[in-house]
């Protein structure tokens, strides 16, 4: 009986022991990398943009913010503002920072971004972050997020309703149309 013991401890040694760093390899392609961190996005439909594969990654200056960035309508989009929360691993938010880029993107066109991030913005281990639109500005409208920073709030604790959009007329950067009379 102790040689048929025997013999079963070692069998199953043999077949569990070369498993045991695999285990530990597996643990360790889980863990996200420090340097690049996935941000989730708060997509508003009623705006003209969608933002895609967001991503930031760490550098020497900061952090660099990179998406893809679509224009779904006909008009040239000259700039944008959007919002960046970090929340903390009970989803309590622990800052927001909120940036004006300016952008030249014809009309359903689309075009890969890198922006650097405010210097305040920190992040640690196991912080989520959340990216969010907040005005979209062309050339002959503005599209303006209605209570853009307690939606993006809201989104990040799981409480999303889709916030109110409102929709504008740019007089300051459209030109004047010349009107034909016949």
């Amino acid at each position: 009986m102790k040689k048929l013991c025997r013999k079963l401890v070692i069998l199953l040694a043999a077949v569990f022991l070369p498993a045991l760093p695999s285990v530990d390899l597996v643990r360790s392609q889980d863990v996200a990398d420090p340097d690049h961190l996935p941000v989730d996005v708060m997509q508003v439909l009623e705006l003209p943009t969608h933002i895609s594969n967001p991503l930031l990654v760490r550098s020497e200056q900061g952090y660099l913010l990179k998406f893809q960035i679509s224009n779904n309508s006909d008009d040239r989009i000259l700039g944008f503002t959007y919002q960046v929360l970090v929340l903390d691993s009970t989803n309590k938010m622990r800052t927001i920072a909120s940036h004006t880029a300016n952008l030249k993107l014809a009309g359903y066109a689309s075009k890969d971004l890198t922006l650097l991030q405010p210097r305040k913005l920190e992040i640690k281990n196991g912080d989520r972050v959340v990216l969010g639109i907040g005005e979209v500005i062309t050339r002959y409208s503005i599209w303006a997020v209605l209570n853009s920073r307690e939606a993006l709030q809201a989104y990040g604790r799981g409480d999303y309703l889709a916030p109110e959009v409102k929709h504008l007329l740019n007089q300051v950067d459209s030109k004047p149309r010349s009107i034909v009379i016949y």
